[in-house]
């Protein structure tokens, strides 16, 4: 899969936490961040509707465990199998969120047309064998930027990555390029939430 590729850290509607980490079709990886007091779910629809993405990659529950639906292999009211097999957190915990993203996943579909994906940082952070320290401590940003940055899919500023939120949606990145590649892993069932990695 080929053109521009946008991953977000998803974060609560007005704190500031969502960023988002988008590859242009020169190479070139950028990063934007909403403000603190905004609304982050226009922010996003204005960003996503800039930058015209192919693919979008959300770090947020897509979808509700499937016992609701009645989808065979689904008895838990709390979790997804794919939020049982990386204790990721249950989507209906999150409850706003969860229904935030799975809205912006709507829009995206029907006004842009483009592939929109689940993905769980963590489990990039995992793979570039992070330690203790990731999301814990600033000063170890720059340490874990190191680590990430040859993995990438194009060149990123290391004075624009300031905080673990927009880290956060260069490990999404990371995630959505190796789906673009064809190369990602996934957890799930198909029929009720996958997450890639």
């Amino acid at each position: 899969m080929e053109g521009v590729i946008l991953a977000i850290d998803f974060g609560s509607k007005t704190s500031g936490f969502t960023a988002a980490a988008w590859l242009d079709l020169e190479g070139t990886v950028h990063l934007e961040q909403a403000k603190k007091g905004a609304n982050a779910d226009q922010w996003l629809r204005d960003l996503t509707a800039r930058v015209q993405p192919n693919l979008v990659a959300i770090d947020a529950p897509l979808s509700l465990p499937g016992v609701y639906f009645g989808t065979p292999e689904c008895s838990s009211f709390h979790y997804r199998l794919c939020d049982q097999k990386v204790s990721a957190m249950s989507p209906l915990f999150l409850g706003g969120l969860t229904a935030r993203a799975m809205e912006f996943k709507s829009w995206i579909l029907a006004e842009l047309g483009a592939d929109v994906i689940e993905v769980y940082p963590k489990l990039i952070a995992q793979e570039i064998a992070l330690d203790k320290r990731y999301k814990k401590e600033a000063s170890y940003l720059k340490e874990a930027l190191a680590q990430l940055v040859d993995l990438l899919p194009g060149r990123v500023s290391p004075d624009e990555v300031e905080n673990w939120h927009r880290f956060d949606a260069l490990l999404a990145l990371r995630a959505a390029s190796k789906y673009a590649a064809g190369a990602a892993e996934k957890i799930g069932l198909e029929t009720e939430g996958i997450i890639y990695f």
